[in-house]
């Protein structure tokens, strides 16, 4: 049992930490600062210590022959590492919700990025309009609409 709330207790303060490491990232994104690379530096170490940290779990899981650390500590006698283990397992999962919803609204940042760089791009470029931007010039017409035409 001391294994098990060493792996989770490993777990939960990596878990926890991603959070963090994405609100920092996420602020950065929303106020257009050009500082991104420090987080993601910080985001990807902790990733690596958190795949790391997966594979004993794995290895441990698959030695006492459990599916899960739910299940192993659902096997163990009610005593305090039992009730120790239970909390962090919780404390793990709640920080991975957590981390399912920043990493969405970073998804959704992201998109809104590129979307907009690839609309200046097609604006610089002087794209012609298509279905995308807006609808068709008038059939017959000799003049060819522009993106920028298009959104006004």
């Amino acid at each position: 049992m001391d294994e098990t709330i060493k792996l989770l207790r490993e777990q939960a303060i990596l878990c926890s930490h991603l959070p963090e490491l994405f609100d920092e990232l996420i602020n950065i994104m929303e106020s257009n600062s050009p500082e991104v690379q420090e987080p993601i530096r910080k985001i990807e170490a902790t990733m690596r210590d958190l795949s790391k940290n997966e594979q004993k779990a794995e290895d441990f899981l698959k030695r006492v022959g459990a599916t899960s650390f739910a299940e192993y500590i659902a096997a163990q006698d009610k005593n305090i590492q039992r009730d120790v283990a239970e909390k962090l397992l919780k404390k793990t999962a709640d920080a991975q919700l957590r981390l399912e919803k920043q990493v969405s609204k970073a998804k959704l940042l992201v998109k809104k990025g590129r979307d907009y760089v690839a609309f200046n791009m097609n604006i610089l470029a002087r794209t012609s309009a298509s279905d995308t931007y807006g609808a068709e010039a008038k059939t017959g017409s000799n003049r060819t609409r522009r993106m920028f035409e298009a959104n006004i």
